[in-house]
């Protein structure tokens, strides 16, 4: 069972769910991040929080759950940082550096399941495959298989040329969807909180294909922590838009037929999986409700004069 609460109230409705029609807000519901699946990232910048998705990628959520709880990351930096594409941060031993830990076998792809929670955006993309959503993971199937796609804030491994030499690296996309690269490397969580901290991460030079050479120019890993580690005035709960509710269908229905009064000329009634930013909020028990909605607030500041983004 996952768990759901009720919609927003306040300001941080209004922020959040901007122009939406008062039937959509009624029927959104919201699915609790589970804390074995979340990952508290501090870095020099500030804390990002990454959720991770073990149905697409069970045996690199593992890996990545044994790293973490071995602390494994502390002191690494992000070495490979390009801009507008993805910021790339472990041991360096996608770049050559010698390293024990074992490889991974890919997992670019899963069977499709009927159970699967699917919200269709798009029947059919420029990349020729259905589009949607599955527990707030933009998605696309085609046929009998079905994988996560690089929209900003997704999280995956790197590796080399052999699609099995995953090991400890991964990147963070922080520019526009490099669509591209789907079922060619394995995403495995997302940026939930943070993508502000994240865009701050120091990039590397375009000639050197974003490689920072000075270990001292490089932003840092300062640690990361399973939220079950997090000490409790620290910890907050994660919950995102439920992605297979009544509520998110007419966010999306309201994203694709644009009839606000800053469009002069109306767009098609198209829409991107990866332009349909999931709200994020957080709760904690000491404090008031706040809203955590970085992703969201990229896309807004991308239509000046529309309250919705």
């Amino acid at each position: 069972m996952r768990p759901r609460c009720s919609v927003l109230t306040g300001l941080a409705a209004c922020l959040l769910l901007g122009p939406l029609a008062a039937t959509a807000q009624d029927d959104m519901l919201w699915r609790q991040v589970a804390e074995e699946n979340t990952v508290y990232m501090e870095l020099q910048e500030g804390l990002v929080v990454l959720e991770l998705n073990p149905a697409f990628a069970p045996k690199t959520v593992q890996q990545f759950k044994r790293l973490v709880q071995e602390d494994f990351y502390r002191g690494l930096s992000f070495y490979r940082v390009i801009e507008g594409f993805v910021a790339q941060g472990g041991d360096e031993s996608d770049i050559g550096i010698p390293t024990t830990q074992p490889s991974l076998k890919a997992e670019f792809e899963i069977s499709w399941d009927d159970e699967l929670p699917w919200m269709r955006v798009e029947q059919k993309d420029f990349y020729r495959a259905e589009t949607g959503f599955i527990d707030g993971f933009a998605a696309a199937r085609s046929g009998k298989k079905a994988w996560l796609t690089h929209c900003p804030g997704v999280v995956a491994m790197a590796r080399e040329t052999d699609p099995d030499s995953s090991r400890t690296d991964f990147y963070i996309v922080i520019g526009q969807a490099p669509r591209y690269l789907d079922r060619n490397l394995t995403i495995f969580a997302r940026v939930i909180y943070g993508m502000d901290v994240v865009q701050r991460i120091r990039r590397g030079p375009i000639e050197q294909n974003g490689i920072i050479e000075n270990d001292l120019d490089r932003s840092r890993i300062v640690r990361m922590h399973m939220a079950a580690e997090v000490e409790v005035e620290q910890k907050k709960d994660f919950y995102v838009m439920d992605t297979s509710s009544k509520g998110f269908k007419g966010y999306m229905d309201q994203r694709r037929n644009r009839k606000d009064d800053f469009f002069h000329q109306k767009p098609p009634k198209v829409l991107d999986v990866c332009q349909v930013p999931v709200g994020i909020r957080a709760e904690k028990a000491d404090v008031p409700e706040q809203l955590l909605t970085p992703l969201l607030e990229q896309a807004t500041e991308n239509s000046p004069g529309e309250a919705g983004g």
